[in-house]
Order: structure tokens, then C-alpha cells, then sequence
């Protein structure tokens, strides 16, 4: 008997459809199940990379790697000065800044302990 996974829903990614490579490529697996720990205990995440058109492709996996779940939060693919007031926001999100719009706002405030860093350079 073969089983197979389907995502039924209309919107969305299929799951079965979906590559991941760059995600695969960029992280190791045990930082992969971190950020995923993270993504469903519903925390603040900030990802971090030099080339700010991948981070977009990569949270996109990572929300696609959810199904059957579904991220109800605040997502920002990039993240510019004018809108770093949002890493205090009460809820979780997900968002990615290039790296060298992170030194510059880190540069300008501290940010609390809430926060998961994952600098995906490193």
C-alpha cells in the first residue's frame, strides 16, 4: 500500500512540488530543525545573509516545511531601516534583513533576548 502526502488546500505551496535546495544548501540540518523548532514554537525570528533576494526563497521554505501548520504571523522578506521599529512588535514574525542593514540597526538600538538570530552567512 502506498501513502502519499497532498496538500489539498487551494493556496499555497504543494509540499511535493516544492524545492528546496537553496535552503539545503545554505543551512546545516541541525540549524534547519532549530529554525524550525522556532518557527513553531511561534517565536521572533531574524534571518541574516549578504544576498537579500535568497532569504525570501529560503522562508518560504521553511513556512512550505509547516504544512499541515500555517504561519498567522508577521512576515517581512526585507527588512530596511525605516521599518526596524517592527523587531520590537509583541507577536512573532519571521523576517530577513541583509546584512548590512542589520549592523546598522543593531548599531542604533539593542533588542531584547525574545529574539532569534540566525545569520545565515555563518
Amino acid at each position: 500500500m502506498l501513502f502519499k502526502f497532498r496538500n489539498t488546500s487551494q493556496s499555497g505551496f504543494y509540499l511535493e512540488n516544492y524545492k528546496f535546495e537553496l535552503l539545503l544548501q545554505t543551512m546545516k540540518p541541525d540549524k534547519i530543525v532549530q529554525l524550525f523548532t522556532a518557527l513553531l514554537l511561534e517565536k521572533k525570528i531574524v534571518l541574516i545573509k549578504k544576498e537579500i533576494g535568497e532569504i525570501a526563497l529560503i522562508m518560504q521554505s521553511l513556512i512550505t516545511l509547516l504544512n499541515p501548520f500555517k504561519w498567522n504571523f508577521v512576515i517581512i522578506t526585507y527588512l530596511t531601516n525605516e521599518l526596524a521599529d517592527y523587531l520590537e512588535a509583541p507577536v512573532p514574525y519571521l523576517i530577513g534583513v541583509s546584512t548590512q542593514i542589520w549592523q546598522q540597526i543593531m548599531y542604533m538600538k539593542e533588542y531584547g533576548e525574545d529574539i532569534i538570530i540566525f545569520d545565515l552567512e555563518t
